[in-house]
């Protein structure tokens, strides 16, 4: 049997050392070898720049510091993806995460690492390693979904993980640590900050109004005046939301 030829990308030296060891322990390492180790998104992205170096599987944390992880994979998805490895992602997300992975059909394992599960996983990224252009399409996707400008969002939706296009979300309102997502009619609390999902949205599109709220800037009707120096914005639902002062001057071209 042709080896397996494994890149091992995490940041955590002890968890590059644990994939080592669980890979030493399968029928004796025979049929595994590892090509390629990276501790950050930067070196990620050399090494899959690098057509050099041939890797079959890529076992991949999500978590790196540097280049963002999901960027660096759907930029090789899209720039060669029949030279795409396998991708196994290791993670210590949180459910919405994990739900994002099996939607995708992408293979992950969860932290800490299990050896019976491992050897699962590896079984199967074996099977797949010949069809490099799927895996490519498998892992855009999932980047796409978990990526700095994701074109979905997972939300829980009756005791489910269900994803929403983020073209439409309306807004978006802070409650406390969390936020409601309004969308179509509807409404959905994630477990993310305001603050973490103005980052991850276009600011060309959704825009904060306050310290409380970002507008989908498609959903703007118009800027209304309320007194001598405040004013609202009112959405093409009818919701109107108030406007910070500070921010005022970004929607300037909806003002009556």
């Amino acid at each position: 049997m042709t080896a397996l030829r494994i890149a091992v990308a995490d940041d955590e030296p002890l968890a590059r050392q644990v994939v080592r060891r669980l890979l030493a322990d399968m029928d004796d390492g025979a049929d595994v070898e590892i090509v390629a180790e990276c501790a950050s998104g930067d070196e990620l992205a050399a090494t899959l720049a690098d057509t050099r170096t041939r890797i079959d599987v890529l076992l991949l944390d999500v978590r790196m510091p540097g280049k963002d992880v999901f960027e660096v994979i759907d930029e090789c998805a899209r720039r060669a993806p029949r030279a795409m490895p396998a991708v196994i992602f290791t993670t210590a997300y949180e459910r919405y995460a994990v739900r994002a992975f099996e939607l995708n059909a992408a293979d992950y394992l969860v932290k800490p690492l299990a050896a019976g599960r491992f050897r699962e996983a590896l079984a199967r990224a074996r099977g797949r390693s010949g069809d490099r252009a799927a895996s490519a399409e498998a892992v855009g996707r999932l980047a796409r979904d978990l990526g700095p400008r994701p074109e979905r969002l997972l939300v829980p939706d009756r005791g489910r993980m269900v994803p929403i296009t983020v073209a439409s979300i309306d807004w978006i309102q802070a409650e406390g640590d969390y936020a409601r997502i309004h969308s179509g009619g509807r409404s959905y609390l994630v477990a993310r900050a305001l603050t973490d999902l103005e980052r991850r949205l276009d600011p060309d599109c959704f825009i904060r109004i306050h310290r409380s709220a970002i507008v989908n800037a498609d959903r703007i009707k118009e800027v209304r005046p309320e007194g001598s120096s405040r004013h609202s914005v009112v959405l093409a639902d009818g919701t109107r939301l108030v406007l910070s002062r500070g921010r005022a001057d970004r929607l300037k071209r909806w003002r009556v």
